[in-house]
């Protein structure tokens, strides 16, 4: 049955009209039904109802022609409105076959097919209609399983329902058929170019079929504002310090009354580590001199404020011997040695912050009253017994820390102080994100600039009030003067958008071709 489409190699065209044509052609065409389908607009054929109810189009199919209603599509909130209109001729359709049309639109890097459309003959769609109802009986009669349910779909079912299509209708008689169909596209991450091809088969009830050759490409060109982004590097002016104090806090396990360093006990092992590695980073860095280490070990409440001191101290000459006998002499002469029996400011601040305690205003009423710090534990656990049971399981382990304070002085500096300038890399980085059009990321960074990329990024997010604001704080450039253009394009300020494009063409002529070309500047050169 495809036969005569081989020999005739029918296939589909591609073309461009003007958009008054495609205007001219929608008007012409009478009784169509336009349907909304989230962002997608498609109109169909009008159609009628044949003895069995069902709606069938009356208007038929003689090759396929796509014709584009813009070549320039604007960019709005990172995404372009793709609309192109797909005529389906009459030679490719016929009573016993079924024809399938995929628009493939490939951007930057991608190739993604659309949803098709799929029409199918009258004498086709029985056929199918008689598969399906076949195979629904056989389930009906022998309750097969799942295996023998596949092989049974592939024997009745030659012809399957085409799923997730745009369009699926049954004609009977032969004709044209044209098919307006738009897309919402993302732009993010793309480059200026987007094409559309076709692709599709006819498929005939004889088992023939028929693949169509390649369209011509549709090219459409994305009308964004990146060409007018600001790639000047940005500088920022830093503080150099001669002076820097590095704060390191640890936490390690001891045995009751022990002041010995154990590295299998709890996480000591971890800790240790992590002490090693920054003191030798530190230590053999050659940006900075370390002048000292001050290593202040802690101890929690429990037991007399006596015991705790010597318990502290102790422990932190221990872990003093630890490190020299790590790094040797180098160390010996830099570390510090100091101690806190208990650290009540930490455990204030800890039960200042710990939404588990119900009673914290309390117990910090009693750790600022009582002087004595052995009456203070005394106190609380007398008051507020559950409390204390949580506060000693949960942050005393938080009191028993070894703070390292590391004073650097930097090698070679003479001022205490140095302004420098060097590139702002966060910047940069803004605008690495505004050109590959990941918008969201880039606002995240570039918002608080309030510059030409700022406003920028705010226009294709759809924030088109805040980025005129922002650039009426800006030099009047032919940029700026251009993209408050179309600002007031979008706003329905018209008069000033013109008076606005005018001006910037008069500071670069260039502009004045690009604004033929861009929708949102000839809307306003429409008006009169």
């Amino acid at each position: 049955m495809t036969y005569r489409l081989e020999q005739k190699k029918s296939r589909a065209i591609a073309q461009y009209t003007p958009k008054e044509t495609a205007e001219q052609k929608r008007k012409e065409i009478k009784n169509y039904i336009e349907v909304k389908r989230d962002s997608a607009i498609f109109y169909l054929a009008p159609s009628v109802t044949d003895e069995n109810g069902e709606q069938m189009m009356s208007l038929s199919i003689d090759e396929v022609v796509v014709v584009a209603k813009s070549r320039t599509l604007p960019e709005r909130k990172g995404k372009v409105m793709i609309d192109f209109v797909i005529t389906l001729p009459k030679e490719l359709q016929g009573n016993c076959q079924s024809v399938s049309v995929i628009p493939w639109l490939h951007k930057f890097g991608k190739d993604v097919p659309l949803q098709e459309l799929s029409i199918r003959g009258g004498l086709f769609s029985r056929v199918q209609k008689r598969n399906y109802w076949q195979f629904e009986r056989y389930k009906e009669v022998f309750n097969p399983d799942s295996v023998r349910l596949g092989r049974a779909f592939e024997k009745f079912i030659k012809y399957p329902y085409p799923e997730g299509v745009r369009l699926d209708s049954i004609v009977e008689n032969r004709g044209k058929i044209s098919y307006f169909y738009t897309q919402e596209v993302s732009t993010q991450g793309e480059g200026k170019k987007m094409l559309i091809t076709l692709q599709g088969a006819v498929l005939a009830l004889d088992g023939s079929s028929y693949r169509l050759p390649p369209a011509d490409t549709l090219q459409y060109n994305i009308s964004s504002m990146l060409s007018f982004i600001d790639t000047t590097t940005r500088y920022v002016t830093r503080v150099i310090e001669k002076y820097a104090v590095v704060n390191d806090r640890n936490h390690l396990s001891f045995k009751v009354n022990s002041t010995a360093i154990i590295d299998t006990l709890g996480g000591n092992s971890l800790q240790l580590e992590r002490i090693e590695n920054l003191m030798d980073k530190l230590i053999n860095q050659y940006e900075f001199h370390v002048d000292s280490i001050i290593l202040t070990a802690s101890a929690s409440p429990e037991g007399t404020f006596q015991r705790n001191a010597t318990l502290a101290k102790e422990r932190a000459y221990s872990l003093r011997k630890y490190l020299v006998g790590k790094f040797g002499d180098e160390v010996d002469s830099l570390i510090c040695v100091k101690w806190i029996a208990e650290d009540w400011d930490e455990l204030q601040r800890l039960i200042g912050k710990d939404e588990c305690i119900t009673n914290k205003e309390g117990i910090l009423a009693i750790i600022r009253s009582a002087k004595e710090q052995d009456k203070r534990e005394t106190m609380i656990k007398t008051k507020f017994p559950t409390e204390y049971r949580y506060i000693k399981e949960n942050l005393y382990p938080l009191l028993r820390s070894v703070n390292f304070k590391y004073d650097l002085r930097r090698v070679g500096m003479v001022k205490d102080t140095i302004h420098t300038t060097e590139p702002d890399t966060l910047y940069a980085r803004g605008v690495e994100l505004l050109e590959s059009r990941q918008y969201l990321k880039a606002i995240s960074i570039l918002g608080e600039y309030k510059d030409r990329n700022s406003a920028i990024t705010l226009m294709s997010l759809g924030y088109d009030a805040e980025a005129y604001a922002v650039l009426l704080e800006q030099p009047a450039t032919a940029k700026t003067e251009y993209l408050k253009a179309v600002l007031c394009s979008r706003l329905g300020k018209t008069d000033e958008g013109r008076e606005l494009f005018i001006r910037a063409c008069n500071l670069d002529e260039t502009l004045e071709y690009r604004g033929k070309l861009d929708p949102e500047i000839s809307k306003l050169l429409e008006i009169k």
